[in-house]
C-alpha cells in the first residue's frame, strides 16, 4: 500500500510540474485549443495535458518498473500514440490518417507484444467462443474503437479523466475480489497523473489562469492504455475479467461512440464528421453546467462498472450479462434520437428567431 502511494504521489509531482513547465511552451508554440462554434471555451487553452500524463508516466516507469519485452512495447507504442495526438492537436490531422496511424500503432500491440482478444467466453450458452484466426483483426478493431471511444468523450473538463478513474478503480476491485494479485504500478501512475491534470483543467489553480486542456495525445493515450489492461486483464490463464464485464466498465464511452456514429449515418453524414450530439453536448443542450455534466456521466459509469463488478462476482451468466448492455445500449440509443430532434428543432427555432430580428 505506501509503495502504491509513493507511485502515486511521483506522478502527481511529475504531471503537475510538466503542465506547469508545457503550458508556456504550449502557448508560445500556439499549441492551443480555441473557441468556435463546436468549442465553447473562453480564451485559448493549452493542449498539455496529455504530453505532461504521458511524462509522468514514463519518468514513473523508469523508477518503478521492471521492463520485459511487453512494458516496452506499450511504451513504444503509447510513445506513437501521443505523437500522433499531439500532431492532430497541433494541425488538425485528417480523419482518416488518424485512422491509419492508429491501426498501425494497434499492430504493434497485436503483433509485437502478441497480446490480442481470443477468448469472448460464454456469450450464448453454448460454451466459450475462441476466435481462432480472426483474433488478431478483432483486437486491432477493438484497439482502434476504444481509442476512438475515449476520445470522442473529452468534450468538457474533466470528463475523460473520470471516466478513465472509473475504470481504473473498477479494475482494481474485480483484481481484489478475485483475490488475484497484479501490477498495480501502471494504474497507479495514471491515478497519480491523471489528479494532477484534473486539478488544473477544473479550473480551481489559481482561479482557472493555469487551465489547460488533455487534448488528442491524452484521450487517445487512455484508450490504448485501457484497451491494452482489458486485453490483459480478461485474457489467458490470469484473466479475471471476464470479456462481458468489460464492455460494462467503458460502457459510457463505448455507447457514446456506437450511438453516435449510427445517427450521423442515419443522417446521412460521415460517422467521423465533429458535431456536438454527443452525451456530454446533450447534457450541457439540457441545461447542466459543464462540471455537473462530468458528475453526472461520472456518477453512471461508476453505476455501469458496479453492474459489471456485481454481476460477474454473482455469477450471472454471460449471456444474460450480454443481452442486458444490449438492451441498455438501445434504451440509450432512443434517447440520444429524441434528443438530437429536440436539439434540431430548437436550433431551427433560433434561426427562425435570428432571423425575424
Amino acid at each position: 500500500m505506501l509503495s502504491t502511494a509513493i507511485v502515486v504521489a511521483v506522478a502527481f509531482a511529475t504531471s503537475f510540474l510538466c503542465v506547469m513547465t508545457f503550458r508556456p511552451l504550449a502557448i508560445g508554440m500556439g499549441l492551443v485549443d480555441r473557441p468556435c462554434a463546436r468549442k465553447q471555451h473562453i480564451g485559448d487553452v493549452p493542449l498539455v495535458g496529455g504530453l505532461a500524463i504521458y511524462t509522468a508516466i514514463c519518468v514513473s516507469s523508469f523508477l518503478f518498473v521492471d521492463f520485459d519485452n511487453q512494458y516496452k512495447l506499450y511504451l513504444i507504442s503509447t510513445a506513437f500514440m501521443v505523437l500522433i495526438g499531439a500532431l492532430d492537436d497541433y494541425h488538425d490531422l485528417d480523419a482518416g490518417l488518424r485512422l491509419v496511424a492508429q491501426f498501425l500503432i494497434g499492430s504493434l500491440m497485436v503483433f509485437g507484444a502478441d497480446l490480442y482478444i481470443s477468448e469472448l467466453g460464454n456469450l450464448f450458452g453454448g460454451g466459450s467462443i475462441n476466435l481462432g484466426w480472426f483474433a488478431p483483426l478483432f483486437t486491432l478493431l477493438a484497439v482502434v474503437a476504444a481509442i476512438n471511444a475515449f476520445n470522442m468523450t473529452d468534450g468538457i473538463d474533466g470528463l475523460v479523466g473520470t471516466l478513465s478513474i472509473n475504470t481504473f478503480v473498477a479494475m482494481g476491485i474485480l483484481a481484489l475480489f478475485s483475490g488475484v494479485v497484479i501490477s498495480s504500478e501502471l494504474p497507479a501512475m495514471f491515478l497519480g497523473a491523471l489528479f494532477a491534470f484534473l486539478f488544473f483543467n477544473f479550473g480551481r489553480f489559481k482561479g482557472g489562469r493555469y487551465k489547460v486542456f488533455m487534448g488528442d495525445a491524452g484521450s487517445m493515450l487512455i484508450g490504448l492504455t485501457m484497451i491494452w489492461l482489458l486485453a490483459y486483464f480478461t485474457q489467458g490463464d490470469g484473466a479475471f475479467i471476464q470479456p462481458v464485464t468489460a464492455l460494462w466498465l467503458i460502457a459510457v464511452p463505448l455507447m457514446d461512440m456506437v450511438s453516435v456514429m449510427l445517427r450521423r449515418i442515419l443522417a446521412g453524414l460521415s460517422p467521423l464528421r465533429a458535431s456536438r450530439d454527443h452525451l456530454h453536448h446533450i447534457m450541457l443542450f439540457n441545461g447542466l453546467s459543464p462540471f455537473q455534466a462530468t458528475c453526472f456521466i461520472g456518477v453512471v459509469s461508476a453505476v455501469a462498472s458496479c453492474v459489471g463488478i456485481v454481476t460477474q462476482l454473482a455469477g450471472v451468466s454471460e449471456s444474460t450479462r450480454l443481452l442486458a448492455f444490449i438492451g441498455v445500449f438501445v434504451l440509450y440509443n432512443s434517447l440520444m434520437i429524441k434528443q438530437d430532434k429536440k436539439m434540431g428543432n430548437h436550433a431551427q427555432n433560433l434561426d427562425l428567431f435570428k432571423r425575424l430580428r
